[in-house]
């Protein structure tokens, strides 16, 4: 079995019209669903994040109160990614929501902060990580795959090629993730440069890199220029290119 992400949380709440202001009118999250089931007597809400993810908000009566405080064994929080943890955390006291101050985690050097729900929830904002540094990242991975060492290797192709991965090919070839790694591995190797590289971030975890390439002059070929661009999406944690796109370039 492989877990790809977490489909939605669910959330059981004691005033439904309270709750469901909080999570559309201050959050801001997207109503998908809405029911009333008559013979529960309950509500259930599906409320969706920019990823696609979801939360599940419920009305129960006579629901018993969750324990909060101190903290019980379980699920302990729920954490929503946000580009700039001091301006969430301005927007929701302006609402009058009650925020902690600002810390820093340890680990990574972001900044993070809580705050609760109407029913006491704990809720985390935790800061994304800055723009260049994802730049960098996705710099370091595309330049990977220019290496004759990574070209060759299949193991390392398997880490950076998502499973779906496929690629428009400069000659108009559609490659998979299996073809391209075996084309690589007999390949007459040149030298590969990039210049005006771009990251464009789509969603969370997916982002949209776009470069020029020169490819070097060998006796087998004469050198060539293209235009590239590359979806890479992140999954359990790791970034892996999902498509790719060359567009030839008349010298």
């Amino acid at each position: 079995m492989q877990l790809e992400r977490i489909h939605h949380a669910a959330i059981i709440c004691a005033d439904y019209a309270v709750s469901r202001h909080f999570y559309t009118k201050v959050l801001g999250l997207r109503v998908v669903a809405e029911n009333h089931r008559a013979a529960r007597d309950s509500y259930k809400l599906d409320l969706a994040l920019p990823d696609g993810s979801q939360i599940e908000l419920f009305s129960f009566p006579g629901a018993p109160a969750r324990l909060t405080r101190p903290e019980a064994q379980g699920l302990r929080h729920l954490s929503f990614e946000v580009h700039d943890v001091q301006a969430a955390a301005d927007e929701l006291a302006a609402q009058g929501i009650a925020v902690e101050p600002l810390r820093t985690d340890e680990y990574t050097g972001r900044r993070f902060t809580f705050f609760a729900d109407p029913d006491g929830l704990p809720l985390e904002l935790y800061e994304a990580a800055p723009a260049e540094e994802l730049d960098a990242l996705l710099l370091k991975l595309e330049d990977a795959l220019h290496l004759r060492e990574v070209r060759a290797n299949a193991a390392q192709l398997k880490e950076l090629l998502d499973d779906g991965f496929h690629e428009l090919g400069v000659s108009g070839e559609i490659w998979t993730r299996p073809a391209i790694i075996e084309a690589l591995r007999g390949e007459t190797f040149s030298q590969r440069t990039m210049t005006d590289f771009r990251v464009l971030r789509m969603a969370p975890d997916v982002a949209l890199v776009t470069y020029r390439a020169h490819r070097e002059a060998i006796p087998e070929r004469p050198a060539a220029d293209s235009l590239r661009s590359s979806l890479w999406r992140r999954r359990h944690g790791r970034w892996r290119m999902a498509f790719h796109q060359g567009t030839p370039l008349s010298r």
